[in-house]
């Protein structure tokens, strides 16, 4: 199984390409999906597989609870 990308270092590099590139901060700002440069798409892939903010911790017990639930309906 192949271990996901630093949170962190996808955060810090994709944050800083965005605060200078236009494109990205279109994408970033836009409700319907747009776009972003070769970069930040490339950049942006990395991020969205790095998971969730390790300080985001509701999100994994969210993600637990709403598991058991399912796990717990009839025909199951």
């Amino acid at each position: 199984m192949q271990s996901l990308p630093d949170w962190s270092a996808a955060d810090k590099a994709y944050q800083l390409h965005h605060a200078g590139c236009v494109i990205c901060r279109a994408a970033g700002a836009n409700l319907t999906p747009l776009p972003r440069c070769p970069e930040g798409s490339e950049l942006w892939a990395t991020y969205q597989q790095a998971g969730d903010p390790p300080h985001f911790t509701w999100l994994a017990r969210e993600r637990k609870f709403h598991e058991r639930r399912q796990h717990q309906q009839p025909g199951n």
